[in-house]
């Protein structure tokens, strides 16, 4: 039951844009972070999460086949 209303509130795409922008602004934070203090480890790790933030936009979602 619970999984059947989080699958419901999770392909809503208003939902996964914010949760895709944020995933986004903390990778691009993380990526000016690497830049600024020259570590880049954390530059590295920014663009990682940034990549995944693109990943997770409601574009990708998929209707399921029943």
């Amino acid at each position: 039951m619970i999984r059947g209303m989080v699958s419901r509130w999770w392909s809503q795409p208003g939902v996964r844009m914010r949760i895709a922008r944020v995933v986004v602004v903390i990778g691009v934070v993380l990526g000016v972070f690497g830049v600024f203090s020259a570590r880049y480890g954390f530059l590295f790790a920014g663009i990682i999460i940034v990549g995944l933030g693109a990943g997770l936009g409601p574009a990708r979602i998929r209707k399921r086949r029943e």
